[in-house]
């Protein structure tokens, strides 16, 4: 987990759409903060989320979602890791 975030989400993504979508789909995860290409077929892709929270998570679901072509986005997998609570002084 990176030292500065309260939380770390890790998630995976399959998006199944037209072949014709490729293109603006790999342009989004392109510019979209920690999503990542991990796996493309010819309808269906997977792809990997790293965020410091849901909103990260959402924001790229939203995006992938409204792109031309998308069928469907679903959420596989998502775990978030947060930081080990400090010990009390005393």
């Amino acid at each position: 987990m990176p030292e500065t975030a309260r939380e770390w989400h890790v998630a995976s993504l399959v998006v199944r759409h037209q072949r014709e979508a490729i293109p603006a789909l790999a342009a989004a995860v392109a510019g979209a903060d920690g999503l990542e290409l991990a796996l493309q077929e010819e309808h269906c892709s997977v792809l990997l989320q790293e965020s410091d929270g849901t909103r990260g998570l959402m924001a790229s679901i939203d995006l992938l979602q409204a792109l031309p072509g998308v069928i469907t986005v679903n959420l596989v997998y998502h775990h978030v890791e947060r930081p080990e609570p400090e010990e009390c002084q005393g």
